[in-house]
């Protein structure tokens, strides 16, 4: 049984220093991140011309920073945000022509919550 939680604790240890540890997931619920590292991909598609989508939200950060980039369907960046160290609302959104937009977050040592829900409109 020792075995076991020396075990844990030990890949616990290597998830912390390597990627992070990420509990709860991005643009679902409220994410408690620490020290995340890496990218994720979200992807939102759009079906009709005119119509927006993108994401709002908060992010609170105790250490290390995330940057946020929304991508249209061909891969140009039309909206961006970077969560320094505080307390920080979000509001990417981009649109216009049907496909598929790709929010790219790449955190640098993240540690904090990030909160993020989906938005979808009419227009521009």
């Amino acid at each position: 049984m020792r075995f076991l939680f020396v075990a844990l604790a030990v890949a616990v240890a290597l998830l912390y220093f390597t990627v992070g540890l990420r509990f709860g997931y991005v643009t679902l619920t409220p994410t408690h991140l620490l020290n995340a590292q890496g990218e994720n991909r979200y992807a939102f598609e759009v079906y009709d011309e005119g119509k927006s989508v993108g994401v709002r939200g908060t992010c609170s950060v105790r250490s290390g920073k995330a940057t946020l980039r929304l991508l249209d369907p061909r891969g140009t960046q039309v909206a961006g945000q970077t969560c320094p160290k505080g307390e920080w609302s979000l509001s990417l959104m981009g649109g216009g022509q049907p496909g598929i937009y790709r929010l790219s977050v790449e955190f640098d040592r993240y540690s904090g919550t990030m909160d993020l829900k989906e938005v979808r409109r009419e227009g521009r």
